[in-house]
């Protein structure tokens, strides 16, 4: 028995799910990026700033992008993790309305395969097969 193929559904809703997934890649490269630009930003600019700031100064400063870089990589993550998780999810319900789909198609096509087996039933107007319809 070929197992029936059922039409894919909801184009629009598996291009957000895709579209989704590549945002949250988008925000990760992105929150690597902004993290090593800030560690490095704040390490480089601290001798600079010497000059102008008293010596524990600079070093808040070169500590503080550090930190930056560390805040900018976990809120990159946290939003990769919440855009990736949607997009697996509306991905997750269209394959379960699909294969609810399939299934359905398939029991209806197993329930026909049997009906043309079997002879049509006799019209009984009792509660009981052995009391034959008399009209």
């Amino acid at each position: 028995m070929a197992v029936p193929s059922v039409p894919r559904r909801f184009a629009i809703l598996r291009f957000f799910g895709s579209l989704l997934k590549v945002i949250a890649w988008i925000f990760l490269v992105l929150s690597i990026i902004a993290a090593i630009g800030a560690a490095l930003g704040g390490t480089m600019l601290a001798p600079f700033l010497e000059q102008w700031l008293p010596q524990g100064a600079a070093m808040v400063t070169a500590g503080g992008g550090i930190i930056a870089g560390i805040v900018a990589l976990i809120f990159g993550l946290f939003y990769f993790i919440l855009f990736y998780a949607l997009g697996e999810r509306i991905q997750l319900t269209l394959a379960v309305e699909e294969n609810t789909r399939l299934t359905a198609a398939l029991l209806l096509r197993m329930h026909q395969d049997s009906q043309d087996d079997q002879p049509p039933a006799a019209y009984t107007a009792g509660a009981f097969a052995s009391e034959p319809f008399e009209g």
